[in-house]
């Protein structure tokens, strides 16, 4: 595993230097399509027009949502499939929003055209699929980035540049309780959780010096859209991730427990909070209200902050198409690099086999 992770993450790294920059820097703007025109595609077209590119084509089977998304941009245009939209235009990067199954059969046919691709997690069905896209890009000199972007977020930089303020890390958690399987059931809400894991695998890649593809991983799954999972790192840490489409109200949240305090990361809204360790009886009879003051100080500032950016929706998607512009642009490095991609993807494989959960196809 860790052999072919390299060879694709060296391949990757070489396209780098080799990349259509000179056409494309000819350009003033990075030239967009988008695959996909429900929600997601709607935020992708918001965002990257906020980093300097500009939305050129849409593409999606209900010609009317292509429409509509297509109309909120003067000089896109929708397609029906992909093949046609790359006859009747010249882009430089497209943004994969569409279902799962979908990616492996429209990120081929992107990459032999040459174009760069940010798709959204996970980027195929199975880690092999993952391998396969990556080394086809880097043959083809394109990148290809998945959409990890809670790792992007204001909230789990600063929360990074803190780790030292508490201490040693001795667990890591993340809880997911979302409403996207709303009315489903059975394999397919089972499915939709499986699709959740690249992020809290991807935040604890952020976070933890080992390599994740050697932590030991324990799978719990007690119902449809149920997913508990547990690990331990080398240096004794552990992990457990929390994923329900069952459990109500939703959250999004990520927690570093140290020695010293403890920093929680809200990934629906993007920020993160630091809370002291040190123990008193007076600090005891007001943990409540002072923890309750830094949400509530740091929530305030973040929405002022993404009200002035106009950053209503997914925060750290915006931040996340800005670097992987740059590298298609200028030549910077890739945001998310294949290596860790790729070791995420096999990762997910493990979890969901042992959850008995089949690949969404």
């Amino acid at each position: 595993m860790n052999d072919r992770i390299e060879t694709s993450a060296n391949l990757g790294e070489k396209a780098r230097a080799s990349t259509n920059r000179a056409t494309i820097a000819a350009n003033p703007k990075i030239r967009a399509g988008i695959v996909g025109a429900g929600l997601m595609g709607h935020w992708h077209a918001h965002a990257l027009e906020k980093v300097g590119g500009e939305v050129i084509a849409i593409v999606d089977f209900d010609t009317a949502k292509a429409e509509r998304l297509a109309a909120d941009y003067p000089n896109a245009k929708s397609f029906e499939t992909v093949e046609k939209m790359l006859a009747a235009q010249d882009i430089d990067v497209l943004h994969v929003c569409s279902p799962t199954a979908s990616h492996e059969l429209i990120a081929e046919t992107a990459i032999e055209a040459g174009v760069h691709l940010l798709v959204e997690k996970p980027v195929a069905a199975t880690a092999k699929k993952t391998v396969e896209l990556y080394d086809l890009a880097a043959r083809r000199e394109t990148f290809l980035c998945p959409v990890h972007q809670f790792v992007f977020q204001d909230g789990t930089a600063k929360a990074k540049k803190r780790l030292a303020d508490i201490g040693r890390v001795v667990h890591l958690e993340a809880r997911i309780c979302s409403a996207g399987g709303d009315g489903l059931g059975g394999e397919r809400i089972d499915q939709i959780a499986a699709d959740i894991l690249p992020h809290p695998l991807s935040m604890a890649q952020k976070f933890i010096e080992d390599d994740i593809s050697q932590i030991d991983w324990n799978v719990l799954h007690p119902g449809d859209g149920e997913l508990r999972i547990f690990g331990q790192e080398s240096k004794g840490a552990s992990l457990s991730f929390f994923i329900s489409m069952n459990s109500r109200p939703t959250s999004n949240s990520f927690h570093l427990y140290g020695s010293n305090g403890t920093i929680h990361l809200d990934l629906f809204h993007g920020f993160s909070i630091v809370e002291p360790g040190s123990a008193s009886k007076t600090g005891k009879i007001l943990h409540p209200f002072d923890l309750a003051a830094r949400n509530f100080t740091a929530a305030t500032v973040n929405l002022a902050q993404r009200i002035v950016r106009r950053e209503s929706a997914y925060p750290g998607l915006r931040q996340l198409i800005r670097e992987f512009y740059a590298a298609i642009k200028d030549g910077a490095e890739l945001p998310i690099k294949p290596a860790e991609a790729i070791a995420v993807a096999e990762i997910r494989d493990l979890l969901i086999a042992r959850a008995g959960i089949a690949p969404t196809v």
